[in-house]
């Protein structure tokens, strides 16, 4: 019995030793005598009270306690060191403060670091979550979690999962996948959340390439929700996957999916908004149906038809339509509206009008938006009393008041076929009904002008009119009133419009402007008055008002050389070039003969 007892202390001393040396490795410190003899302690009172082998059982769970904490407290050590700022940059750490990443007791528990990462990603540092990740992943191993234990896997989930989440709700759709990146040898299987919300991610930033990944993954844990069944099919649309879709119904009955109404409504808007057609098509036909929970709705069918309008299928969505009634579906205005609005870009006016006696023939009460779209049509076809009495029965209903597409479209029509002085009334109207135009309304009107051959004149006498309503002139007017001239041939009234913008109208004329008549004057042959507008542009270049690019310069030259007047338009034409480099000017009065 003595002889046993030598023995177990022998051995006691030298594993003692052993665990010192182990110690060592890790931290080479020096190790005192306060650090051995708590584990003398527990040896022997371990051996007194319950025999040998629990006394060293006790021993190499101590030595066991004492390296694991000396490894986490050498991996804090050199993760510090990692993430430390340059010695270059440390010089000017106060000049440029960054946001510094908490620090966290081991004590706290996984909610409390939840919401600390939480806090981070609100704080508009979400890029630093990976090392946040593993600041817990250290305390936790310092509060005795082993590493490959189980709770250690979970606690890393749900972190990743909470990081994830909050990245998402906040766009940061990027950190989150940086963040997924650095655990994702750590989390095992994972769960839905972090697979659903992965998927998502992707998804926003066209990050296609790992969407069927996560979505297996998602899928090897249960049924996907609505939102993952939208978020899989963006990915499908955008790769025109027809076959893929097929199969994801078919994956998605087995594992039991059920799409809600609304859901199924996102995910055919998300296959028109990417222009597949084809996979909408899908979605509406009876390869679907098991999927989802209910049948299709207004606001399906009307998704539906929207897409074959921006196909230009009116017969298309003429079955939409038949279809939705077949299903006993009412349908509502926004339907009509868009059955109106295709009509009217197929140029089918007919078939508009008619449209727009159903509405009424349902039950229903046309709106604003469908005066409006037929008014537009039929000022297209140059229908405009039809589209005069569209605008008539608004002014005696009740319940409509025109709004500014209204008159937009009416006067635009009427100046777009010449009717200047029937455009100008609707626009006089329209300002007392309390809507201020804008400059395209009062350009509209004055380009009218020039559909209509107009004495110089009157297109004076329509400016005068504008302004006094409201225009404000700018280099715009000059062109509509420069084009109305010289429908005119009122030349001597475009230059002096030109040489008096600035004085009468406010307005400096740009070098386009100059263009513009300088062109108009070559195209009619008039070679004299296309080089008085070079001279006068080259006289305001002189002058510091217009700034001459060299491409109009040599626009210019061009069109007066095509006149037979050349060597005149090659003096303009180094006068405005010298001006450009610096030279001193050379002109003073060139005669134009």
């Amino acid at each position: 019995m003595a002889f046993l007892s030598m023995f177990h202390v022998s051995s006691f001393f030298l594993a003692v030793g052993k665990v010192a040396d182990s110690q060592q490795l890790v931290s080479p410190r020096e190790h005192n005598s306060q650090e051995i003899l708590p584990l003398i302690d527990a040896f022997l009172e371990a051996f007194l009270t319950f025999g040998t082998l629990l006394a060293v059982t006790s021993l190499a769970r101590a030595a066991k306690g004492c390296l694991a904490a000396d490894r986490v407290q050498v991996k804090k050590t050199e993760l510090k060191a990692k993430h430390a700022p340059p010695a270059a940059l440390q010089k000017h750490s106060k000049a440029r403060e960054r946001p510094a990443i908490p620090t966290f007791p081991s004590s706290l528990k996984r909610k409390t670091w939840c919401d600390q990462m939480v806090q981070v990603i609100r704080d508009g540092r979400a890029a630093s979550l990976p090392t946040i990740l593993d600041e817990a992943r250290l305390c936790a191993l310092s509060d005795g979690l082993s590493l490959r234990s189980r709770e250690l896997e979970e606690m890393e989930i749900e972190h990743l999962a909470s990081c994830l989440r909050g990245c998402a709700s906040h766009q940061a759709f990027r950190e989150a996948i940086w963040a997924y990146e650095h655990m994702e040898g750590r989390i095992g299987k994972g769960n839905r959340a972090i697979w659903s919300v992965l998927l998502y991610c992707t998804v926003q930033i066209s990050d296609f390439d790992r969407c069927k990944l996560f979505f297996e993954r998602l899928c090897a844990l249960g049924a996907p929700s609505g939102k993952d069944f939208v978020n899989i099919v963006n990915f499908l649309a955008h790769k025109r996957d027809a076959t893929g879709l097929l199969q994801l119904l078919s994956d998605a009955t087995t594992l039991g999916c059920r799409v809600s109404t609304f859901d199924w409504n996102r995910a055919l808007a998300v296959c028109t908004r990417n222009n597949a057609l084809d996979l909408a098509e899908i979605l509406a036909g009876s390869e679907a149906c098991s999927v989802f929970a209910a049948e299709m709705d207004v606001v399906g069918f009307n998704t539906m038809m929207k897409a074959y309008s921006t196909a230009g299928s009116t017969s298309s969505c003429l079955a939409v339509l038949e279809k939705m009634r077949a299903a006993r579906l009412s349908p509502s205005n926004t339907t009509f509206g868009i059955l109106l609005d295709c009509c009217v870009k197929a140029k089918e006016y007919d078939l508009a009008a008619y449209v727009f006696g159903q509405i009424q023939h349902c039950g229903l009460k046309p709106n604003v938006v469908h005066y409006t779209t037929l008014m537009k049509g039929f000022a297209d076809a140059h229908r405009l009393p039809e589209a005069t009495a569209l605008l008539e029965e608004m002014r005696s209903s009740p319940s409509l008041r025109p709004d500014f597409m209204t008159f937009s479209t009416i006067i635009k029509a009427y100046a777009d076929h010449g009717s200047t002085e029937r455009a100008l009334e609707i626009l006089k109207e329209m300002i007392a009904s309390g809507i201020p135009p804008d400059g395209f309304i009062f350009h509209s009107v004055l380009g009218g002008c020039s559909v209509r051959r107009m004495k110089g004149d009157e297109v004076v006498d329509v400016l005068h009119e504008l302004i006094s309503l409201g225009l404000k002139p700018s280099n715009a007017t000059l062109g509509c009133l420069i084009r109305a001239l010289v429908g005119t041939r009122s030349f001597d009234m475009a230059m002096n419009l030109i040489l008096t913008a600035s004085e009468e109208l406010g307005v400096q004329p740009q070098a386009r402007i100059y263009v513009q008549l300088a062109k108009s004057c070559a195209d009619l042959n008039y070679a004299k008055k296309a080089l008085e507008v070079y001279q006068a542009m080259a006289r305001a270049a002189l002058d510091g008002k217009v700034q001459v690019h060299e491409s109009i310069n040599l626009r210019l030259h061009r069109y007066c050389s095509s006149c037979g007047r050349g060597e005149e338009a090659s003096f303009l034409f180094n006068t405005v070039s010298n001006l450009q480099r610096g030279a001193p000017p050379a002109l003073k009065h060139h005669a134009v003969q």
